[in-house]
């Protein structure tokens, strides 16, 4: 019996080994699972593998295909900037053309004897060593000149820039000084105005030979300004321009109460210049230093 329980104890502890050395034998190492063999991990890295012609193929079509929509987009900003500028260049010469056409009319408006011919030239004025001014204030720009006796025989002459006077209105700081430098690198004098009310009260003791004014300004906006103007037989003759953002709006409203231009923001200025140096600017030679706008 002892010895029967002594063989089963050894059978036994034999199959317990062997089966711990085949658990061995099936477990993986950790240096099998941590080290993949060379061959498996190229395998694995698609973009170590040499590409096949069909994914070749494809690469080239779609990169073509980029190139093409990069170079359709790039034409079509440059047709759409040369578009923009052809419309630029025509509304200039719209411009331009209509301040042509109100300087030709303005002129046929003078009697025939105040036009320079050539056997009849209009006499020099005497050329004053000044500068032009731009004037930023809110006070009466000149003092009111004494009245001078008419002179019947006093022959006429005709102005000067350095001798005319422009009366900017703007409610603007930045479109006041970039219009007055404008005019004063032209030789204009120029003097300037918040608003309508501060135009009307400069008005009182000054007299400028244009006006030229925003149409929306608070308190007095240009078409009030306009009308005042009109109304006054002092400045019922006095040429003006209106500058505004809705040109197309009050143009024809503006034309109807007396303005001779009518201009868009922003507006060009070599049209503003040459409808400026259309006009004719005459007074009487011994009134010429007297003027409150001289």
């Amino acid at each position: 019996m002892t010895t029967l329980l002594i063989a089963l104890f050894v059978a036994l502890a034999v199959g317990f080994s062997a089966w711990r050395v085949v658990v061995a034998r099936r477990t993986p190492r950790p240096a099998d699972t941590e080290i993949a063999p060379p061959a498996v991990a190229d395998a694995a890295d698609p973009a170590s593998r040499q590409r096949t012609p069909e994914e070749e193929a494809a690469r080239a079509t779609a990169r073509a295909k980029a190139e093409r929509v990069i170079a359709a987009e790039t034409a079509r900003r440059k047709a759409a900037i040369q578009k923009a500028q052809n419309l630029a260049r025509a509304e200039a010469e719209r411009r331009a053309a209509e301040a042509a056409k109100a300087a030709a009319s303005l002129v046929s408006t003078l009697p025939a004897g105040q036009l320079p011919t050539p056997d009849r030239p209009a006499p020099a004025v005497a050329q004053a060593e000044t500068k032009p001014a731009i004037v930023e204030r809110t006070v009466p720009f000149l003092r009111p000149a004494p009245a001078v006796p008419a002179a019947p025989t006093a022959a006429t002459v005709l102005k000067t820039p350095e001798r005319t006077l422009i009366m900017l209105v703007d409610d603007s700081k930045m479109v006041r000084v970039k219009s007055s430098r404008l005019l004063a690198s032209h030789g204009f004098q120029v003097v300037t105005a918040n608003d309508g009310i501060d135009a009307l009260k400069q008005l009182e003791n000054c007299c400028p030979d244009l006006l030229i004014t925003d149409v929306d300004m608070p308190g007095m906006d240009g078409f009030a300004l306009v009308a005042a103007l009109k109304g006054d037989a002092r400045t019922r003759q006095m040429p003006l321009v209106m500058i505004t953002s809705a040109e197309d709006r009050h143009r024809e409203e503006a034309l109807r109460v007396g303005v001779g231009l009518v201009m868009g923001k922003p507006y060009d200025e070599a049209a503003l210049i040459a409808h400026i140096r259309s006009f004719r600017f005459f007074a009487r030679a011994d009134e010429a230093e007297a003027l409150a706008c001289a």
